[in-house]
């Protein structure tokens, strides 16, 4: 079949009267709807009354008479207010009509549970009228049950029955037998088979939840068998008859489905759907949500053709992304690479999203020496605000000709940062982990690590001088709850880099009061702390990992006896007696002991604002008012490292795709075999891997004489 003229004839479909062509097809197979289904009964509101007019004059004639007969039944045939209309059943019995009439009313417009819930129902009206024609009406609900709970073969079986009880004929229960038949199908792992079954009832079942389960199994069965132009043709049906209270769970299961599609099929059905003509409401026109899956490809691809064509094909209907495809179109998203240029993502989401954003961004200023006369660096940054995305502020960098990007300020956004790394070939160098998954790729590469790897480590130093019971204040407490460790992960855990905590002097080797169950107490910093509950508890260690408000608040009610112990982001003066976690040059109060000197300032790979600790020190605080934060630390070296990869790149710009292509290579690759002086670890780059190695061990400051 041909794709472009099958979505020709959806695209003109569209304007038809939403299920005239269901009823016109019931009667030219000689079914006459009810007069409930003519005057009740209909997929989306107003169209429906539309239907009696295509019944013939006999049709009409039987209606009517099944409607006199159901009137003398006294069984009525509409619905709760809001709820879908029912086709009403005749029986011999008007009380076994009427019984059965209130069960599928409540079937008809309830969920999944409140439908299995009237199991019961179903099989008593099967004992109490064991003879009755309404029988067989009941088994089908009851297969549908079967359906709900997971039970294909039951569901198969009962199907099977009622269309062998019912000898060929036709109407509402060998309706509903046949989807039924052709779900278990499906659910069986036989779409095919199922989709034969299934396609010959499209648009000509009559009762809503019947159809609405019909459509969504005979597109799934479509899209199962690979038969890509025929679920799209089915999806616009299913959207065209979904009930105005469904229609927007029907446009995101749609929305769903699409992504499976593959796109040369998406591409043709956007432009048969164009050559199809009239455009309708975009809430009951396929083309709508083609269009957004293809909008949302170009802009991950920054596909300019594609971005063009769907400008010129379906512009109205792009919405919010009229924009962004916009953009790419005219050439503002192409990826290039100017001479020498780094790309900074931030994040200003959250209150803490925004600290570290500050913190990370000065390091990383100072780190590429922009600070400093006569740099060559270039520093373009994006900010992600509460509705940014993350892919579309890094492709904005690549489009000022970023060669390496740093980002990653929290794991979501550093899974994100490393998605992105990977499908457009650049280096990523992510501040903080992402998710372990995401650590895939040439491009991908952490300086960060985790807080709470500082945690573990004074938790365990700890609780080695007998500094229990441990309260933890900060670090996500608030979510840990107290008895688990922090992060729930142990210090030298799966995911850890080499030589990781208990590896350096002062490091912890175990879990963090695993023996012992773990924290007495966590407490977030959300509020102010009582001292008696640190007391009550007779806590004798206090591990700070918030930031310095925090660490404060907390210190200001820390029993006097307790060892106080602070994290990375614990930005405080530490009282002394304290532990402080460390990891390379990190804190700078004063070298972490026994820690290994960086090269001299002349020694090759050093950089001018890292010779030593002192030194380091002090060129920082030539620019900013106090020591460097984790964060900042972090920035700086991501920075440094960025550098490295961009500073012997060719000094002119190109937008030329594999020239862009080969300088990204070229500059992860000198990002791997980069060899500096860094400030958050012993080491001098990643040394041919992709995860900076890191000891996280701590010290004790001297007590007051």
């Amino acid at each position: 079949m041909n794709p472009v003229n099958t979505f020709g004839r959806i695209s003109a479909a569209f304007s038809a009267p939403p299920g005239g062509e269901a009823t016109g097809a019931a009667l030219a197979d000689g079914r006459a709807p009810t007069a409930s289904a003519l005057a009740h009964h209909a997929p989306a509101g107003p169209a429906v009354r539309r239907r009696a007019r295509l019944a013939r004059v006999p049709a009409l004639a039987a209606a009517a008479l099944l409607a006199l007969g159901a009137a003398a039944a006294g069984a009525g045939c509409g619905a709760p207010e809001g709820g879908a209309a029912v086709s009403p059943t005749l029986s011999r019995s008007p009380a076994a009509q009427a019984e059965l009439h209130r069960i599928l009313t409540r079937f008809a417009n309830g969920a999944r549970a409140e439908r299995i819930a009237l199991e019961p129902e179903l099989v008593a009206f099967r004992e109490r009228y064991p003879g009755d024609d309404l029988v067989r009406v009941a088994d089908a609900h009851l297969a549908w049950i079967a359906l709900e709970r997971g039970d294909v073969r039951r569901a198969a079986a009962l199907s099977a029955e009622i269309e062998a009880r019912g000898r060929g004929a036709t109407g509402a229960t060998e309706d509903i037998a046949r989807v039924l038949r052709g779900a278990a199908l499906r659910r069986a792992g036989k779409p095919k088979p199922a989709f034969g079954v299934l396609r010959p009832l499209v648009s000509k079942v009559i009762d809503a939840y019947v159809r609405s389960l019909l459509n969504e199994e005979v597109t799934a069965a479509a899209m199962e068998a690979g038969a890509w132009t025929q679920a799209l043709e089915l999806m616009g049906v299913w959207l065209r008859e979904a009930g105005d209270d469904e229609r927007a769970a029907v446009r995101a299961q749609i929305g769903a489905l699409l992504r499976k599609v593959p796109i040369d099929h998406l591409v043709a059905a956007l432009r048969a759907g164009q050559a199809g003509g009239e455009v309708v409401d975009p809430e009951v026109d396929l083309r709508s949500l083609v269009a957004e899956r293809l909008a949302i490809v170009a802009r991950e691809r920054r596909d300019v053709a594609l971005a063009k064509e769907l400008l010129d094909r379906a512009g109205p209907l792009l919405g919010r992304q009229g924009d962004a495809v916009f953009e790419i179109a005219s050439g503002a998203g192409t990826a290039r690479v100017e001479p020498p240029t780094v790309g900074l993502l931030i994040s200003t989401r959250t209150p803490e999203s925004r600290r570290r954003g500050v913190e990370i961004a000065a390091g990383v200023a100072h780190g590429l020496g922009l600070l400093r006369p006569g740099s060559d660096a270039r520093l373009v940054s994006r900010d992600v605000g509460a509705e940014g995305s993350v892919d579309e502020a890094l492709s904005s960098l690549t489009a000022e000709g970023a060669a390496v990007l740093i980002a990653g300020s929290s794991r979501e956004q550093a899974t994100e940062a490393a998605r992105f790394a990977r499908t457009n070939a650049i280096p990523v160098l992510l501040v903080h982990p992402p998710e372990p998954a995401a650590l895939d790729g040439a491009f991908v590469f952490v300086v960060g690590d985790e807080p709470a790897r500082s945690i573990e480590v004074l938790a365990a130093a700890l609780a080695e001088r007998g500094a229990r019971p441990v309260a933890l204040v900060g670090g996500g407490a608030g979510q840990q709850g107290a008895g688990a460790p922090a992060g729930g992960a142990q210090a030298g855990a799966a995911g850890s880099a080499p030589g990781a905590a208990g590896s350096a002097p002062g490091a912890a080797a175990g879990p963090p009061g695993a023996a012992e169950g773990g924290f007495a107490l966590a407490l977030p910093c959300d509020g102010s702390f009582d001292p008696r509950a640190l007391r009550t508890l007779g806590i004798r260690g206090l591990i700070l990992a918030g930031d310095a408000p925090c660490a404060e608040q907390a210190l200001r009610a820390a029993p006097r006896a307790a060892t106080i112990a602070l994290g990375f982001e614990a930005a405080i003066s530490p009282p002394p007696g304290s532990l402080v976690a460390t990891a390379g040059l990190f804190p700078f109060a004063a070298a972490p002991a026994g820690a290994p000197r960086p090269p001299a300032a002349d020694a090759p790979g050093a950089t001018p604002d890292a010779p030593g600790a002192s030194a380091a020190l002090s060129a920082w605080l030539a620019n900013h008012p106090g020591p460097p934060g984790f964060w900042a630390a972090l920035g700086r070296d991501a920075g440094v490292l960025a550098w490295a990869g961009v500073q012997k790149l060719p000094k002119t710009g190109t937008e030329d795709p594999a020239e862009v292509k080969a300088r990204r290579l070229a500059a992860a690759s000198a990002v791997s075999r980069a060899s500096v002086a860094l400030w958050t670890t012993s080491t001098t780059g990643f040394g041919g891997k992709r995860v900076l190695p890191r000891e996280v061990g701590y010290r004790e400051i001297g007590k007051a004489r």
